[in-house]
C-alpha cells in the first residue's frame, strides 16, 4: 500500500540529467600550441639554436603538459609536449657537455695554439756569385781592375793578402809558365798552389767566393795561387802528374813544376770559407795528415790507369 508518496516507475521516461554547474563546455580538442612550439624549439636545438632552444623546448613542454592535463579534454599533444621536453633535455646535457670539452682543450698545453711555433730551420747561405770575383780570362779578356795586371796570357790580381794568377789558354808552353810562377813565389819564400778549376763547377766558385774572407787569407798566406782550367790544360796537367778527375783540386809543387802534395774539395762539406780553409790552411803547411781521400803521389810513365 501507498503513504500517499508517488510510486517510482523504472520504465518512465526520464527527464535530462541536469548539467554540471563545475564543468565548463567545450567543442572538439586542441593540439596544445605551447606543445607544438616545444617540440620545433627541440628540434631546432640541435641544428640552429643550440643550448638556447634545449632550455626553452624543456621549459614549454613541461608547461604544456600541465596545461594539457588541466583542460579536462579541450586539449590534446600529450606527446608533442613530452616529446619537446626530452629533446630539450638532451640538448641542454649536451651543450653542457660540449661547452665542458671546448674549454678543457683550450686550456690544455698541447693546444696548437698554446704551442710555439717550431724554430725556422737554418740555411747556410749560398756562395757569392764569382762575378764578384776574378774570372779565369777567356781568349778576349775584359779590361784588368785596378788590383790586376795582365801580360803574356797571365792575370795577376790581388785579393787581400792573396795572390791570384789566372793562366790564359792560349800560352804556349803551361810547364815554362809554371817554373816563371814557381820562381816568383821562390822570392817571397812562398810556394806555388795549383788550383784546377773547370768551367760552371759551383764548388770551384764556392771556393772562389770565399778568398776574401779573413780564413782564407790566413790559411794561403805561404802560397801563391795559380788558377787552370782543366778543359784548357787537361793534356799538360796529366803528363805533370796532376790530377784532373776531381775538381776543385790543389796541387803544391815543386821542382820541373812537378806535384808535391794533393787534395781536392772531396775533403770537406759546404762550399764556404769555414770549412775550406782548415784544409788548405794545414795543406799548404804540410800539416794536413787525416784525410778523406789519401793521394798515392803522381802515377808513373809505367802505369797503366784503370
Amino acid at each position: 500500500m501507498s503513504d500517499g508518496a508517488p510510486i517510482y516507475d523504472p520504465y518512465a521516461a526520464q527527464g535530462p540529467t541536469p548539467p554540471n554547474p563545475g564543468a565548463a563546455p567545450h567543442g572538439p580538442a586542441k593540439t596544445s600550441a605551447l606543445a607544438i612550439w616545444a617540440l620545433v624549439l627541440g628540434v631546432l636545438g640541435f641544428t640552429c639554436i643550440p643550448a638556447i632552444g634545449g632550455l626553452f623546448a624543456l621549459t614549454l613542454g613541461i608547461v604544456a603538459k600541465g596545461e594539457i592535463n588541466r583542460s579536462e579534454g579541450a586539449l590534446t599533444g600529450s606527446g608533442l609536449a613530452l616529446g619537446g621536453a626530452v629533446l630539450g633535455a638532451l640538448n641542454v646535457v649536451a651543450s653542457v657537455l660540449g661547452l665542458a670539452a671546448l674549454l678543457s682543450w683550450a686550456g690544455s698545453p698541447s693546444s696548437p695554439t698554446a704551442a710555439p711555433a717550431p724554430p725556422a730551420p737554418i740555411v747556410a747561405p749560398a756562395p757569392a756569385p764569382t762575378t764578384l770575383l776574378p774570372t779565369p780570362p777567356s781568349p778576349t779578356p775584359k779590361s784588368p781592375g785596378p788590383t790586376s795586371s795582365r801580360q803574356g796570357g797571365v792575370v795577376a790580381t790581388k785579393i787581400g793578402k792573396v795572390d791570384l794568377v789566372d793562366l790564359d789558354r792560349d800560352l804556349t808552353s803551361l810547364s815554362r809558365e809554371l817554373e816563371g810562377q814557381r820562381k816568383t813565389a821562390a822570392r817571397d819564400g812562398k810556394k806555388v798552389l795549383l788550383w784546377v778549376v773547370v768551367d760552371d763547377c759551383l764548388p770551384c766558385n764556392g771556393v772562389a767566393a770565399s778568398l776574401p774572407a779573413s780564413e782564407m787569407q790566413t790559411a794561403l798566406e805561404p802560397v801563391r795561387v795559380v788558377r787552370v782550367n782543366a778543359r784548357d790544360f787537361g793534356q799538360d796537367l796529366t803528363l805533370l802528374g796532376i790530377p784532373v778527375a776531381k775538381v776543385p783540386g790543389f796541387a803544391l809543387l815543386g821542382d820541373a813544376s812537378r806535384p808535391l802534395d794533393y787534395v781536392n774539395g772531396g775533403e770537406w762539406d759546404e762550399d764556404i770559407a769555414r770549412n775550406i780553409a782548415p784544409v788548405l790552411g794545414n795543406f799548404v803547411r804540410g800539416r794536413y795528415a787525416k784525410r778523406r781521400e789519401p793521394w798515392r803521389g803522381p802515377r808513373r810513365e809505367d802505369e797503366t790507369a784503370l
